[in-house]
């Protein structure tokens, strides 16, 4: 009988395929004796608050690098709020300056048609009449201004007599040529 008790284990040689538990599937379902079972678990068990024991130091004395520390802090503060006060200052300077220019710029609009008004040919002749004429030829000055840094006023010349107009005519169509071929 104990031969017959004796269970027989097959050999595979690694092949799944002829394990005898194997069912098919990819994922063999578990047996009874494998199934898990939910184990309640206990609550941790709590220990009594206690309060630590603190030591109590004496007092000792302040330190001057925390004094000065403070101070500064202090001093800092100060300056912040003296240039926000600043700030809002200049910002209202800015807006009361900014409806001046707006001001300042319907002003200018109005006195420049006056000024183009004042200007207007039609008023100057009802103005002054008849007796505004065009100037004349001789009245006319013409101004060279193609030197950068000088003006040279070209008034008419008188016409010479003789034989010395003749000899400043040659000479003047001579510099003429020589500053044309230049």
């Amino acid at each position: 009988m104990a031969a017959r008790q004796r269970m027989t284990t097959y050999r595979t040689n690694g092949s799944v395929a002829y394990a005898p538990v194997y069912e098919g599937n990819v994922v063999r379902s578990p047996r009874r004796q494998e199934e898990q079972y939910t184990v309640p678990k206990r609550a941790p068990k709590r220990r009594p608050v206690e309060r630590p024991q603190v030591e109590v130091r004496q007092a000792g004395h302040v330190a001057p690098f925390a004094v000065v520390g403070f101070l500064a802090v202090g001093v800092f503060a100060a300056l912040l709020l003296l240039s926000y006060l600043q700030l809002h200052m200049v910002s209202d300077s800015v807006v009361s300056l900014r409806g001046q220019l707006s001001e300042l710029q319907t002003q200018h609009a109005t006195l420049s048609a006056r000024y183009e008004q004042v200007f207007d040919m039609e008023n100057l002749e009802a103005a002054v009449g008849a007796t505004m004429i065009r100037p004349t030829a001789d009245q006319i000055t013409y101004i060279d201004m193609s030197q950068p840094d000088s003006v040279v006023v070209h008034a008419r010349a008188s016409a010479m007599e003789g034989a010395a107009g003749a000899v400043h005519g040659a000479q003047e169509i001579f510099s003429s040529l020589v500053e044309y071929f230049r």
